[in-house]
């Protein structure tokens, strides 16, 4: 946990903010989007596998989590105005 080091400049926008892990330069919102993408797929792939698994128990709960989950990554639909 030693070579961890954030480094940030004054007045820089939040969005550009330069993470410094290990050897690379990552932005804060990239690492922020790519642990949400694992995490996710991680939830998913545990949900799919105890639905799978379990077939005769209730399994609502995992059905709500993988539909919780695919929220995240399917927009609204939004109406258009019609002139």
């Amino acid at each position: 946990m030693d070579n961890i080091r954030v480094e940030v400049e004054d007045d820089v926008h939040e969005d550009d903010v330069q993470w410094r892990i290990c050897c690379s330069h990552s932005s804060k919102s990239f690492i922020k989007y790519v642990v949400t993408v694992i995490m996710s797929i991680i939830v998913l792939v545990f949900s799919i596998y105890m639905i799978a698994t379990n077939p005769e128990n209730d399994n609502s709960i995992y059905f709500s989590l993988m539909s919780s989950i695919l929220t995240l990554y399917i927009p609204a639909p939004s109406l258009d105005k019609i002139n």
